[in-house]
């Protein structure tokens, strides 16, 4: 649609798109590759020739050159109107140029239009300035950060009659504004989406592989689940080794409880386990005011603690004495110490007491 062959055409938007693709991956500033006519200074004249002038080139906002500048010059002492066309060539459907227009002070004069109403099929866009004289500068720009393409500008003057008031064509004024920086998309995040470089990820814990300590997991169960976290206890299935803290593991994970005098506290068949009673013979009396102190040939050889309980047993057989309850007092590796309220004469008559462990 430019004038070229098929295949340069071809060539040229390729490159474009190319361009644009390797430049998606992270925000570039607008101006980075720019070149002279990406300023007012270096605006690139369009020669006219009987009341025509045409210019061609490519913006493209992803690949940092999003401004180009041209510059139209009418004879001295002519006014008349100018009609200015641009045609433009995307990469893909649906991306912008626009342009603008400047009188030789940089006063803005007017704003191209599209042609279309609809926005993705529109790839023209025109103005006219009534009463033209003296020179003119045209902004040719990518309207979004994402736009890009290859343009062809076309630039048309018909004379009319009449003075010209004034020229101030040799007057230095300052540049025009600079295009503001279309503002970045914000990158949204969700759980399933979650990017520890995104900002806004940082109040979203994902559903896996949360980074360790994540400030949003916190009080959540993580996937995989830790053993460490009690946000996971009552959810998560029993891992190996077993763990008592989590609720699925039941007591079957866990082996028989080795040592019940030496219980392992992280074990839960040790929790109900008592060792069996002990029953041991008395092989020595010793009177003490009211009572009788006896030792008995068993101790901590066997698991007696002080805390064990004793009794005195009847004769052979497994009934208790009454009054026959016995105190421990001292417990060493192979004998036990305690105190009765019994005579010597009935311990020596009854001489075993059965010593048996606290309840759990």
């Amino acid at each position: 649609m430019f004038g070229k062959s098929a295949s340069a055409a071809l060539l040229l938007i390729s490159a474009l798109a190319a361009l644009i693709s390797l430049s998606c991956a992270h925000n570039v500033p607008q101006d980075s590759a720019t070149g002279n006519d990406g300023k007012v200074k270096g605006a690139r004249p369009i020669n006219m020739e009987n009341g025509e002038g045409k210019a061609k080139g490519i913006v493209t906002y992803p690949g940092g050159d999003r401004v180009d500048w041209k510059t139209v010059e009418l004879p001295p002492n002519v006014r008349g109107q100018i009609d200015v066309r641009l045609q433009w060539q995307p990469p893909r459907p649906g991306l912008q140029l626009a342009f603008d227009v400047f009188d030789e002070y940089n006063q803005p004069i007017v704003q191209s239009k599209r042609t279309s109403r609809k926005r993705s099929t529109s790839r023209v866009r025109e103005a006219t300035i009534d009463n033209a004289k003296g020179k003119y500068f045209i902004r040719v720009y990518a309207v979004g950060r994402g736009d890009a393409g290859a343009y062809k500008l076309t630039v048309d003057f018909k004379e009319n009659n009449g003075p010209i008031a004034l020229d101030l064509s040799k007057v230095e004024i300052p540049d025009p504004p600079k295009l503001a920086a279309v503002p970045e998309i914000e990158i949204g995040c969700d759980e399933f989406t979650f990017d520890v470089k995104v900002p806004a990820c940082k109040n979203v814990c994902p559903t896996s592989n949360a980074p360790p300590g994540w400030p949003a997991c916190k009080g959540k169960c993580p996937d995989p689940p830790d053993v460490n976290n009690s946000a996971c206890w009552n959810t998560m299935p029993c891992p190996n080794p077993p763990d008592r803290r989590v609720r699925s593991c039941p007591k079957s994970k866990w082996p028989k409880c080795m040592d019940i005098n030496n219980p392992d506290p992280q074990n839960p068949n040790c929790d109900d386990q008592t060792a069996p009673p002990v029953t041991g013979r008395v092989i020595k009396t010793e009177v003490q005011g009211a009572d009788t102190i006896i030792t008995i040939a068993a101790g901590g050889d066997q698991g007696v603690s002080k805390a064990w309980k004793g009794h005195v047993l009847r004769g052979d057989g497994d009934a208790t004495m009454d009054g026959g309850e016995v105190v421990v007092i001292r417990v060493g590796k192979r004998e036990t110490v305690g105190r009765v309220h019994l005579t010597t004469d009935q311990v020596s008559a009854n001489p075993r007491v059965k010593l048996t462990p606290p309840p759990k």
